[in-house]
C-alpha cells in the first residue's frame, strides 16, 4: 500500500488496495486534528458524496470518526455535487467539508477532497500539514462527548444560491431543448431541474445511477461526449452541455456539434462577465491555462495572476485579493462571489445567460471572440512514464535548456509548475509532471494549430533526449 499524499485535488486511489476504510480513517483523523489545531473543530463539519461505488458508506465512516471525536457533523442526505458541498460548509460557516469522490476518474477509484473553512479546495500549506500529521500517526483528541450528526439536504440551499446568482430574464431569453450529460455523476438531476424552471425543454442523458459509468470515465472530454454531440448534430437539442464526476467540470456542444472545453468556456465566461455584467476584479488563471485570458485582461486592463495548476493555488491567491474569476486547464471557472472554488452547474447556467443575454448562438460568440483578441490554437498531451520516479521528473525537466523550440525562439521561461517556454509570435510550450499519475503533460499554444502541434512533437523529442522513454 503506497504513502497517502494529496495530488493537485485531494486523495484518491484504487478502492480495496489503496482507498480503504482503514485508510479512510487515518487521513479522517488526521484531517480533524489539523482543525482541531487551528480551533476550526468546533465549527463543524459537512460531509458529502458522489455516486461512485461505496460512496455514502464512506461518508458515512468519516461522519462517524468525526463525532467520535466530538465534532459536530452535517451528512448529506443524498449525493450532491462538490461544489454543493463548498457551498455548505460557507452556509452553515463549518470548519470544513469532505467530500467523498473520485471525480473524473476510472470507476474503481474513490478519493476524498477537502474544502477548507472558506468553502474552498484545500490550500498546499493545508495539505503539506495534513500529510505530516499522517505521517507522524498524529491521532486527534477525543471529545468530552460525542458530536452530533445531523442529515441535511443541502442540495435545496445550493440550488437557491444558484438562481439568486444569475438573471432570469436572460435565461428565459436563451430557453432551447439542450442536451444534458451528466455522465452518471453527482450532477444527477439538480442541473437540469434548475434549467426547467427556466424553460429549457431538457434531454437528460447518463442520469441514473451506474457506478461502472458504462466503462466510460466520466470525464466530459470531447471523446466521450458522442452521444450528447450526436443528440446535437440532430437536431434533437440546440446545444449540449456535460459534467463530470462530481459537478465541478463542464464542457459544451455548440449549435454545430462542436466540443468547447475548459480553454475555450473559461475565456467565454469571463469576457461575458465583463462585457455584458461590466464586473471587475482580478482574474487568476493557471501556468497551463490559454493565453486568451492574458489578451481579454489586457483589454479590458486587469490585474492577472498566474498560479501553478491545482485549485489549490487558486484558493490563496483568492484569499490574497478581490478576485473577479479564477479558472485552470480542467475544471470550470470559479466566481468567489458566489463560491471561491469550481462550479460546473454555475459555468453552465452563465454561458446560457450569455446566449440569452447577447441573443447569438454558441459558436459566433465562440468565433467572435478570435476575431476580437485574435486566433490561439491550444494542444495538450499526456506521456505515460511509468518507470520514472515523481522526484527524478523535476530533474529531467530542468535540464533542458532549449535557446528555441520548433523554430520559435525561447523569449523567457517560469518555473511556476514544470517548466513553461515562452516563445516569439505568443507561443508557449509547458511541460510539467502529473500530481495524480505517472505521466508528464505537455501543453502547447500558438496562433496557428500545425505550431502548437509541432511545439508538442518538439517537446516529446526533448523528453526522449533527456532520458525520459514514454511506455
Amino acid at each position: 500500500m503506497s504513502e497517502t499524499t494529496f495530488g493537485t485535488d485531494g486523495w484518491r486511489g484504487i478502492i480495496a488496495r489503496d482507498f480503504t476504510v482503514a485508510r479512510l480513517v487515518q487521513v479522517t483523523s488526521a484531517i480533524i486534528r489539523h482543525l482541531q489545531d487551528d480551533n476550526l473543530a468546533r465549527r463543524g463539519l459537512v460531509v458529502g458524496y458522489d455516486r461512485r461505488f461505496q460512496s455514502h458508506a464512506f461518508a458515512a465512516e468519516v461522519a462517524d470518526t468525526a463525532a467520535a471525536c466530538g465534532l459536530n457533523v452535517w451528512l448529506m442526505q443524498d449525493f450532491a455535487p462538490s461544489p454543493a458541498v463548498s457551498w455548505m460548509v460557507r452556509h452553515k460557516n463549518a470548519g470544513a467539508g469532505i467530500v467523498i469522490t473520485a471525480s473524473h476518474n476510472p470507476p474503481q477509484y474513490s478519493g476524498l477532497k477537502l474544502k477548507e473553512y472558506f468553502g474552498g479546495s484545500s490550500r498546499p500549506a493545508t495539505t503539506e500539514k495534513i500529510e505530516h500529521l499522517l505521517r507522524q500517526a498524529a491521532l486527534p483528541h477525543r471529545g468530552t462527548a460525542p458530536g452530533r450528526i445531523e442529515t441535511i439536504d443541502g442540495r435545496s440551499a445550493y440550488q437557491a444560491a444558484l438562481r439568486a446568482f444569475v438573471n432570469e430574464g436572460h435565461l428565459r431569453a436563451a430557453a432551447c431543448p439542450i442536451g444534458l450529460d451528466v455522465m452518471h455523476g453527482a450532477t444527477g438531476d439538480l442541473l437540469a431541474a434548475l434549467l426547467a424552471e427556466f424553460g429549457f425543454e431538457i434531454r437528460l442523458l447518463h442520469g441514473e445511477d451506474n457506478p461502472g459509468f458504462e466503462g466510460i470515465n466520466p470525464n466530459p472530454i470531447a471523446g466521450h461526449l458522442g452521444e450528447l454531440t450526436q443528440l446535437v448534430r440532430s437536431g434533437a437539442a440546440s446545444l449540449g452541455l456535460a459534467t463530470d464526476g462530481d459537478g465541478d467540470r463542464l464542457a459544451a456542444i455548440d449549435e454545430n456539434g462542436e466540443f468547447l472545453g475548459p480553454q475555450e468556456l473559461f475565456p467565454l465566461l469571463l469576457h461575458h462577465l465583463l462585457a455584458q455584467r461590466g464586473e471587475q476584479g482580478r482574474i487568476i488563471k493557471s501556468t497551463s491555462t490559454t493565453r486568451m485570458i492574458d489578451r481579454i485582461c489586457a483589454h479590458y486592463n486587469l490585474p492577472l495572476t498566474e498560479v501553478a495548476v491545482g485549485f489549490k493555488h487558486a484558493c490563496q491567491a483568492i484569499l490574497d485579493d478581490q478576485v473577479l474569476m479564477a479558472g485552470e486547464e480542467s475544471g470550470a471557472p470559479g466566481i468567489p462571489r458566489h463560491l471561491p472554488d469550481r462550479d460546473g452547474q454555475l459555468a453552465a447556467l452563465l454561458l446560457l445567460e450569455s446566449l440569452g443575454c447577447t441573443k447569438r448562438p454558441l459558436h459566433e460568440l465562440k468565433h467572435e471572440l478570435q476575431r476580437q483578441f485574435g486566433p490561439l490554437y491550444y494542444r495538450q498531451r499526456n506521456l505515460p512514464l511509468p518507470t520514472v520516479s515523481p522526484q527524478a521528473l523535476p530533474r529531467h525537466l530542468a535540464s533542458l535548456q532549449p535557446s528555441s523550440v520548433a523554430g520559435l525562439k525561447v523569449q523567457g521561461t517560469t518555473r511556476i509548475d514544470g517548466v513553461k517556454w515562452h516563445l516569439e509570435n505568443e507561443a508557449w510550450l509547458l511541460l510539467r509532471p502529473s500530481g495524480t499519475e505517472p505521466l508528464v503533460r505537455l501543453y502547447a499554444e500558438a496562433p496557428a494549430g500545425d505550431t502548437a502541434d509541432a511545439l508538442l512533437d518538439h517537446g516529446q523529442q526533448m523528453l526522449e533526449g533527456s532520458g525520459l522513454r514514454p511506455t
